[in-house]
């Protein structure tokens, strides 16, 4: 079987059929929770036989995994250069506000789950290590930004990238894309009420 899945999957009908049941099985979890949401879900939303899943994935484990992975190394390499592009630490915090809201709504499936199934998808390695990627990068910006008494140093780093990330996640649950306003008039509240929040006064 590991043979066959190989020889499957490296070919380029076999990535292609490979990245349609990572979209199917992103839908589906998204959908009905890691929990709830079975093989055959997945299979009927990629349109293909459930025993034929298994050419390409071991578990329902494996397909959260890639998905997750991926979304969450576009996320990270969309962080560092935000970072590496910005000239001081506010201008780097508002970088991250934006992609990481430009991210959420381009990525409403992954954030779903991430969200609702976090108990079960937290302790896999992969996602494990990608989110303290995430947390590291912002920290970092925060604590630079204290350091230079541009944040208020009364907050905490850590309470300062919770309560940001946390309303940032939250706009999947309200925000419309076919709505009147967009995302960057979002990105432009958030980053005001958030910076003029943080921002030192001394």
């Amino acid at each position: 079987m590991s043979a066959t899945r190989r020889r499957s999957t490296g070919s380029p009908t076999g990535v292609a059929r490979k990245e349609e049941i990572v979209r199917a099985a992103t839908k589906t979890f998204a959908e009905k929770g890691f929990a709830n949401a079975t093989v055959r879900d997945i299979a009927y939303e990629a349109e293909i036989l459930s025993g034929s899943l298994y050419y390409y994935f071991s578990s329902k484990e494996e397909m959260v995994a890639e998905a997750l992975s991926s979304y969450l190394d576009l996320t990270v390499a969309g962080y560092r250069r935000a970072v590496e592009q910005s000239g001081d630490p506010v201008e780097a915090l508002e970088e991250l506000i934006r992609v990481a809201l430009h991210g959420v709504v381009q990525h409403r499936d992954e954030v779903t789950i991430l969200q609702n199934d976090w108990h079960y998808v937290g302790p896999l390695t992969v996602i494990a290590s990608r989110q303290r990627e995430v947390e590291q990068i912002w920290l970092n910006v925060i604590e630079q930004g204290v350091v230079a008494g541009a944040f208020r140093s009364d907050l905490g780093t850590r309470m300062i990238y919770r309560t940001v990330m946390g309303a940032i996640q939250a706009v999947i649950r309200w925000f419309d894309p076919q709505g009147e306003r967009t995302v960057d008039d979002v990105i432009d509240v958030q980053c005001s009420i958030f910076l003029d929040g943080i921002r030192s006064t001394d």
